[in-house]
């Protein structure tokens, strides 16, 4: 897992001694001989995907609604059924949504001066199967299976990781260690030390998961997928007590 940070010199805000923080929500620091620094960093680190999800769609039509829903589920059911027997690890597999809905077509009068009302033509069923896969590096596979059970439509993969705790640790402690450096620079820069840290805040933290592809028809065979990374951010504001050498 790679991490990298960045500080924003934007919101570095002094404050002479003692510390006033009147005007703030924030409770006030016990006074002390020094200058108050303000810092807000940012902290990020990376990791590969180890989850991905992608949701199949299989769209029928019919003269009547269960001519369209029969046939939905004849492709539904051969299409679940193919994953099962795949050998592909498969996280999780269920129904995302169902829906039969009516096809209307408008006629014009002779003349062409008005619409009359839509009339219904057909029906049209729609079933998105949603598919969690743990084993990335089969997701070619995956995919093609799918098209070959008879899915008319995919959406996704969107790739996740099973436990982002880890990676949002290291992201903190990039965005830690970038206020500190930024401190420390401040405080050369003036001919003071870093006495200590006044006060730490989690300002937000943010996982950069990713939505490659959609494909519909019948796109048939291997289909490459690139998983890449995905990216946790935190941000944190710190206030440093700096005094003088």
């Amino acid at each position: 897992m790679g991490q990298m940070w960045r500080t924003m010199a934007a919101s570095v805000v002094f404050a002479t001694s003692p510390p006033v923080l009147a005007q703030s929500a924030i409770p006030e620091v016990p006074a002390a001989s020094g200058t108050l620094l303000q810092i807000e960093a940012t902290g990020t680190a990376r990791a590969a995907p180890d989850v991905m999800t992608v949701t199949a769609g299989i769209v029928t039509t019919g003269s009547t609604a269960i001519e369209a829903l029969n046939r939905n589920d004849e492709l539904a059911g051969r299409m679940i059924g193919a994953v099962k027997a795949s050998g592909i690890p498969i996280g999780t597999l269920q129904t995302a949504s169902l829906s039969v809905n009516p096809r209307f077509a408008g006629n014009r009068n002779r003349d062409e001066s008005e619409e009359q009302a839509p009339r219904i033509t057909g029906y049209i069923a729609r079933n998105s199967l949603e598919i969690e896969l743990v084993q990335v590096a089969q997701a070619s596979e995956l995919i093609g299976l799918l098209f070959e059970a008879g899915a008319n439509e995919i959406r996704g993969p969107v790739f996740s990781l099973r436990n982002p705790t880890p990676v949002q640790r290291q992201a903190e402690r990039a965005a830690v260690a970038a206020a500190l450096h930024e401190a420390q620079n401040y405080a050369d820069a003036l001919g003071m030390k870093v006495s200590r840290v006044v006060r730490v805040s989690d300002r937000s933290f943010r996982s950069d998961e990713r939505q490659m592809i959609v494909v519909t028809g019948s796109r048939i065979g291997v289909t490459p997928i690139e998983p890449g990374e995905i990216t946790s951010e935190v941000t944190v504001h710190a206030e440093f007590l700096l005094q003088p050498k």
